[in-house]
């Protein structure tokens, strides 16, 4: 590994443990001023902005980071803009469809009209965020990758605790938060890109917009597949256990979720570094790529039998008394993260392969059978038994993955010459 990437990994691993670190800075406090159905509500709000964001930014933020390797300067700034003006768009659509279904929303999620319109603001600026990074990524740019993630982290943990004391101590604190946090580094995010000369006044001509679909269209079915993947354990215990129920989860979930403060910014380093290795097409690199691979699987798994058992001893500690139910879960949710940290591993073969049907096909399968398989855990065990179904069910996603990107991407798993 080359020096320039390991300090890519270090700069990308602060920017995420600061964005990382901020839910778990605030879980104890959240956790001693609300109610687990209030915690519950706020776990609603944040899965309802990341549902939106998934299916309305049409994964542009995805082509614009294999186009930049492919095309000139010019024709990449002018696909940007029109990735943000398709972006925004779709955003305008998924507004509409939100007050629409207002009324399932309030009866399964427990979300009013104004919360739900909130969180669709907190989605377009999320997508936006998300061609902003894939910029920085792409650019070898890690710095402004960093200031983004300050901003976002600063705003969300300084106005969620002033929020929390001086004006609201309820789930709008931390929804309010979120949302103003997520414009504000969407807002770094574009001032950089325009200011480097990656986005400028554009049109959403036919060619990109055909370029922007082909991509994106594609994606839909894996991108609705990869949601209900990561959020139907939630989805499954809000219909069926309840908001408070919902409040518990979530409140184990986070601890489990410190694994992306490693998973992230490896992945974020390694992608542009995996796809440029790659198009070399040398037996002796890809033999490489495959040892540091599987280095890495192990190096998931040991970090998340620490964390694991770090948290079991100080869960009293980190989350309160009254969220005490919680605690069995955790193991679950490490592991389950442990394999997310795997996934992104094998999934960037199929990103460079422009093979994104094939991937559609393989999350859509997992998502079908991880319905049938958290519906039927859950009602079962309760919260153990969603928590049981959510490490199934990413043990499942790598496995089919991996064998997919193995057919699309030749690479040497038995490391045989």
């Amino acid at each position: 590994m080359s020096r320039q990437l390991g300090r890519s990994v270090l700069i990308y691993a602060c920017a995420f443990a600061v964005a990382g670190a901020t839910p778990f800075v605030l879980l104890p406090v959240l956790t001693r001023t609300l109610s687990p159905a209030e915690f519950g509500q706020v776990t609603a709000f944040l899965m309802l902005a990341a549902i939106v964001a998934n299916a309305a930014g049409l994964s542009v933020h995805g082509l614009v980071s294999v186009r930049y390797f492919k095309v000139d300067r010019e024709e990449l700034r002018r696909l940007v803009s029109a990735a943000l003006l398709l972006v925004v768009a779709a955003h305008a659509v998924a507004l509409l469809a939100v007050l629409v279904l207002q009324g399932p929303l309030a009866r399964y999620l427990e979300l009013s009209a104004a919360a739900a319109a909130l969180a669709v603001a907190a989605a377009l600026a999320l997508s936006v965020n998300g061609v902003c990074l894939a910029l920085f990524q792409s650019s070898d740019r890690p710095l402004h990758y960093l200031g983004a993630r300050l901003i976002q982290g600063a705003v969300e943990l300084g106005l969620c605790l002033a929020l929390l004391r001086l004006l609201q101590p309820d789930a709008g604190a931390r929804t309010t938060s979120y949302t103003a946090a997520m414009l504000a580094s969407a807002a770094f995010g574009l001032a950089a890109a325009w200011r480097h000369g990656h986005v400028g006044p554009a049109v959403l001509s036919a060619p990109r917009l055909r370029a922007l679909l082909a991509f994106g269209a594609p994606m839909l079915p894996h991108v609705a597949a990869g949601t209900a993947i990561t959020y139907l354990d939630r989805m499954v215990v809000s219909s069926l256990l309840g908001a408070p129920s919902l409040g518990l989860y979530m409140a184990a979930m986070q601890i489990g979720m410190v694994m992306i403060a490693l998973v992230e910014p490896l992945n974020k380093a390694l992608a542009p570094w995996l796809f440029r290795q790659l198009a070399r097409n040398d037996e002796a690199v890809r033999r490489m790529i495959v040892r540091r691979t599987y280095g890495l699987f192990v190096a998931l798994a040991l970090v998340g039998v620490v964390l694991a058992a770090a948290a079991w001893l100080l869960f009293e500690r980190l989350v309160g008394a009254a969220y005490a139910e919680a605690r069995p879960l955790v193991p679950w949710m490490v592991a389950g993260f442990v394999l997310q940290g795997m996934y992104y591993a094998v999934v960037n073969y199929l990103f460079f392969a422009e093979r994104t049907g094939r991937l559609s096909a393989t999350s859509s399968t997992v998502a079908v059978v991880g319905v049938g398989v958290s519906t039927l855990l859950t009602s079962q065990w309760g919260l153990v038994g969603a928590a049981v179904s959510f490490t199934i069910n990413n043990a499942l996603l790598l496995l089919l993955v991996w064998g997919v990107a193995a057919a699309s991407v030749p690479m040497p798993w038995r490391l045989r010459r």
